[in-house]
């Protein structure tokens, strides 16, 4: 079934269509490359994969090429979630700080998570001068932006003990080298980060979904799964279209997990995100905002972030993280809004695209690989970090199921997958907590809320 975009007109842009569907999308075919609706599932496979996005299908490879029979299962069109909504950045963060973690689990327990984060970028970076233009990729480096003094000495001291502890390679901007970056007002300073890059998330999908087919592994979509049930030493996985017996299954979904999959569904916090596109831009208009074409964001814990489209002509400008996604037109219009805000010389921009994405956060808010009590196994809740971590820790699920304990050795296996309280699981609590969070950083002296 082919998708046919939702327009809506925004009365700001003088009647201006905007198209409701990721700006990565306009690079993804247009026939689905899964279309076999008419073809009957197998009755049996050696591992059903649940969910087709980054993790599903890099999984599904590296078991694909060890001689497994793999199928991998899709409710909608393989890579229409996170996988193909992100903003494309790549880089070594997560949700924790390194000096928080310093702290908490003691600076070799800290260096030894970060030396995983670096693992998983520079699998991503050699893919990326192996592939380069055939998934976007970008060796651009990112900066990150201070609204504040108060914010600007928090990214001074984090990437300092960065720095000294790990080897990262930063330079640290003050309030003049930062309009060189920015050519915004609102910002006092930041960091940028070397040793960071961009990809275009549905060219980057596209081929690692055809180098999971290449590998011999089967993709299906528009398939709901509906329970997967042990039977002894193996699973019967129930789906729209019938039942598959298997070996073993692997939950690869995120924020897109539903209720047959209790479990994993109490362990996750899904968070919607929200990104537009501009239309093309003169050359005149990039010297003004950003002449150096990095990747960018702020450090506040609902943060605007920013990159550009691989051909350098169109801006990429994502925030409002956590609103509700019924409204998606008044959130774009709003976070249109936040752009010119940001950014003065765009006053009369337009935008092309509007879209929501959703990422899953864990309680801890690290991600887990790992199998439940019921023998299914997993690698989920990335919190934002998925275009690298993703496949990473897809790989070692997938050794884990192939029995390469070595190979899947990671410190993101643990046995403690904590519950995420129901009211933070609940619609409308990720809104409020969110909505606070802006509040609670926001500069001083700000003429409006962003």
């Amino acid at each position: 079934m082919n998708h046919v975009p939702t327009l809506f007109r925004d009365p700001g842009q003088r009647g201006a269509d905007v198209l409701l569907q990721p700006y990565w999308a306009d690079a993804r075919p247009a026939v689905p490359s899964f279309a076999d609706a008419g073809r009957a599932l197998p009755r049996e496979a050696d591992v059903v994969v649940v969910g087709a996005g980054l993790t599903g299908v890099e999984a599904a490879r590296v078991l694909a090429d060890a001689g497994r029979d793999v199928l991998i299962i899709d409710a909608g069109r393989p890579g229409d979630g996170a996988s193909t909504r992100n903003a494309g950045q790549v880089g070594r963060n997560f949700k924790h700080s390194f000096g928080d973690l310093s702290e908490t689990l003691g600076i070799d327990t800290a260096k030894s998570y970060f030396t995983e984060l670096r693992a998983a970028y520079d699998s991503l970076a050699a893919l990326g001068a192996q592939a380069g233009s055939a998934i976007g990729w970008r060796k651009c480096s990112r900066v990150i932006a201070a609204m504040s003094a108060e914010h600007l000495a928090r990214l001074h001291v984090e990437y300092e003990k960065r720095a000294l502890s790990l080897g990262e390679e930063v330079e640290f901007l003050d309030a003049s080298q930062i309009t060189q970056e920015l050519g915004s007002p609102l910002y006092k300073g930041g960091v940028r980060i070397i040793e960071n890059g961009a990809i275009h998330p549905g060219m980057y999908y596209e081929f690692m979904h055809d180098r999971t087919l290449a590998a011999g592994a089967r993709v299906v979509g528009n398939t709901p799964v509906q329970a997967v049930t042990p039977e002894g030493d193996r699973f019967e996985v129930t789906t729209s279209r019938g039942r598959i017996r298997c070996r073993n299954v692997l939950i690869a979904t995120n924020g897109y997990t539903g209720d047959e999959f209790a479990w994993f569904k109490h362990r996750l916090a899904p968070i919607n995100s929200y990104m537009i596109a501009t239309e093309p831009l003169p050359e005149a208009v990039w010297q003004d905002i950003l002449p150096k074409r990095r990747t960018y964001h702020d450090n506040r814990r609902r943060a605007h972030f920013m990159t550009f489209s691989p051909d350098g002509t169109r801006l990429l400008f994502g925030g409002r993280t956590g609103s509700d996604p019924a409204s998606l037109r008044g959130i774009a219009k709003r976070l249109h809004a936040d752009l010119r805000y940001l950014f003065p010389a765009l006053d009369d921009v337009r935008i092309s695209h509007a879209w929501t994405g959703r990422c899953a956060a864990t309680r801890d808010l690290f991600p887990h690989v790992g199998v439940n009590p019921a023998g299914l196994h997993y690698a989920l809740g990335y919190c934002f970090s998925g275009n690298a971590m993703g496949p990473y820790l897809a790989r070692k699920a997938a050794a884990l199921i192939l029995g390469n304990r070595d190979e899947a050795h990671t410190l993101f296996d643990s046995a403690r997958f904590p519950v995420v309280p129901a009211p933070a699981r609940s619609r409308w609590m990720m809104p409020l907590m969110m909505g606070y969070y802006a509040w609670a950083d926001r500069p001083k002296g700000l003429a409006r809320a962003i």
